[in-house]
């Protein structure tokens, strides 16, 4: 999910650096002179990158746990768990928001079926739907509020 949610942005930093026209009544000569489309750009850039550290910090968990074969307790394959949810949460979320708020920054005519960006929000959400993130969200919380690991499941 994080690689469609970068894929699109910089779809969408494509199109809005040669396509878009800045807004009727922005004052500016080009859309990415655009303090609005700019400020947009910022917040999905931080998303994303926050997004792809959590994801590292998810690999470098696994990646622990795993080298501990045998020798692996329930503990630690449980705060595995939660850091992994915890960063799917995370792309989730970012994946959805970029690939929705892509088109604050290009415009209504990126929205045209020519250009098939809606392709990005259709493939986040068919993941999305398969592994719905309010089961990881009520394990991390339980995990926060009561130290429980998450139960063993095909989707943990």
């Amino acid at each position: 999910m994080l690689g469609v949610a970068e894929g699109a942005f910089e779809e969408a930093k494509n199109y809005t650096k040669n396509v878009t026209r800045p807004w009727l009544t922005s004052n500016v000569e080009d859309a990415t002179s655009d303090p609005y489309t700019i400020r947009h750009y910022g917040e999905l850039f931080v998303q994303l990158k926050a997004s792809a550290a959590l994801a590292q910090n998810a690999a470098d968990a696994l990646q622990y746990v795993w080298g501990k074969e045998w020798t692996l307790t329930e503990q630690e394959r449980g705060e595995c768990g939660i850091t992994i949810a915890t960063a799917k949460v995370s792309v989730a979320k970012t994946a959805l928001e970029v690939t929705n708020r892509m088109f604050d920054v290009m415009g209504a005519r990126a929205t045209s079926a020519r250009y098939q960006y809606d392709r990005f929000w259709r493939n986040i959400r068919t993941h999305t739907l398969h592994d719905p993130i309010e089961y990881k969200i009520r394990d991390i919380g339980n995990w926060a509020l009561n130290s429980k690991v998450p139960e063993i499941t095909p989707y943990s």
